[in-house]
């Protein structure tokens, strides 16, 4: 997850995991171009729903099991060696996370809604760990629901659209500064005043952004020091961040910094009554945030939803040392999403089943052609190709039923897709009824005593 920049909602296509499409290249190409297909994150705004699947899908994990052994394994080093990358402070100084929450990682409901539409539509059946995989290939698939146990802290979160959570008070001040609806709030000015008295021999730097802050003998360092960690680097530990200072002792170096000092920022309020009210520090500004506007721009709750993409830098850094463990811990071993992206579909309505030993969802539960069932000649012929060669592709079975092969020139590709047509139909009536099978690779199986495709 990127921690400066939100990921764009991207056009997600199912064909990302593999192949998805019915029948041979140019079938495949005629269906995209007639279907207009894309769908994208905005044409499925999230929501959350509800809390817990209307119903339990058969065979699903052992939640509480792999939980426990999931919690054992947040601490290892290679969890600890992807928080050093990922908050840029050493390992031994990270924050730590923050006690007294639940946490649990869940597919969004936007990811889900795109699984369930294209799924349905393409009439392809999905392994859960093929899913789960693509989920966490991008941070905006996935939410973080926090929740507070018993003794636990409250949950500040932004009710605007920034996605910001704090553990307290103090931690939403300091990010009042870089909050995208500050402006809103509060305008400012630059105005003259007299600059700093004093012999000044050196301007102390922060190596790590860059930022002037002062001579290290002026009046005024310590609070610009201050305020500098608590609006840019308050995920890391002061010490770490007071040994980022340098100071330069370059004579324009002081000349600059006197000249800008010369200068000072004064804020107003955005409020019609008091615009004309004069705010000259950031300590007078967050007083008045918290007496004018606090209570409209956070509310303060036991539970809240937290997109994977929302940079770190807009999170409790007890809150972002969770999103950071957890986003590592799922992306090696996907399989710990199972449980919630099962629940997940099956809210959606997607049906939940076991083949081989692993969990899958499709257009339908396989189940084996009731006894005394009479088909169609054409239905008939290709359930009974797919128990004599279950495994195999699509394209083959067309071709051999219909005695017409795929060919490469315009006029034998049209005469194969008009030979086909009939069989994609029957095809698609014995997938929906789950007599038949066909995977994301396009091979077609009997699921009912056929052996199990290579993993």
């Amino acid at each position: 997850m990127d921690e400066s920049t939100q990921e764009a909602a991207v056009a997600f296509d199912l064909s990302e995991l593999t192949d998805f499409q019915f029948g041979p290249d140019w079938a495949r190409a005629q269906e995209n171009a007639s279907s207009g297909r894309t769908a994208t994150f905005a044409q499925h705004a999230p929501h959350r729903g509800k809390e817990h699947a209307e119903r339990r899908c058969k065979g699903a994990y052992d939640r509480d099991r792999r939980g426990r052994r999931a919690d054992q394994r947040l601490h290892n080093e290679r969890d600890a060696q992807t928080r050093h990358r990922r908050l840029g402070v050493p390992p031994r100084q990270l924050p730590e996370p923050a006690e007294g929450l639940r946490v649990e990682v869940r597919p969004s409901d936007a990811i889900l809604t795109i699984f369930a539409t294209e799924i349905q539509r393409q009439k392809r059946a999905h392994s859960l760990l093929d899913l789960a995989r693509v989920v966490m290939a991008k941070s905006d698939r996935y939410d973080f629901v926090f929740m507070k146990q018993e003794d636990g802290p409250m949950l500040i979160h932004s009710k605007r659209e920034d996605g910001s959570c704090w553990l307290t008070q103090a931690e939403a001040l300091a990010y009042l500064r870089q909050a995208p609806w500050f402006g809103e709030l509060y305008t400012s000015e630059q105005v003259q005043v007299e600059p700093p008295k004093g012999s000044f021999t050196g301007i102390a730097v922060c190596s790590l952004g860059k930022e002037v802050i002062g001579p290290v003998n002026w009046h005024g360092y310590q609070p610009a020091l201050t305020q500098l960690y608590k609006t840019k680097y308050s995920s890391m530990p002061m010490g770490a961040f007071r040994a980022a200072i340098t100071v330069n002792k370059e004579e324009e170096a002081v000349k600059q910094w006197l000249a800008e000092a010369s200068v000072r920022t004064v804020w107003h309020p955005a409020r019609e009554a008091d615009q004309d009210k004069q705010l000259g520090s950031m300590k007078e500004v967050e007083d008045d945030f918290l007496e004018h506007h606090f209570a409209d721009i956070y509310e303060t709750v036991e539970k809240v939803f937290i997109n994977g993409a929302v940079p770190l830098k807009k999170l409790s850094p007890g809150i972002a040392a969770h999103v950071s463990i957890l986003s590592g811990k799922h992306r090696r071993n996907p399989q710990v999403l199972i449980p919630n992206l099962c629940h997940g579909l099956a809210r959606h309505h997607m049906p939940i089943y076991k083949w081989h030993g692993r969990h899958y969802t499709g257009p339908s539960r396989i189940r084996a052609v009731p006894e005394g069932t009479v088909l169609a000649d054409r239905m008939q012929g290709i359930l009974n190709w797919s128990k004599q060669n279950s495994g195999k592709k699509v394209d083959a079975m067309f071709a051999e039923l219909s005695g017409v092969p795929a060919g490469t020139d315009d006029a034998s590709k049209q005469a194969a897709a008009d030979a086909y047509a009939p069989y994609t139909a029957d095809m698609i009536w014995l997938m929906e009824q789950g007599f038949i099978l066909v995977t994301n690779d396009n091979s077609v199986w009997f699921p009912k005593g056929e052996a199990a495709p290579q993993a």
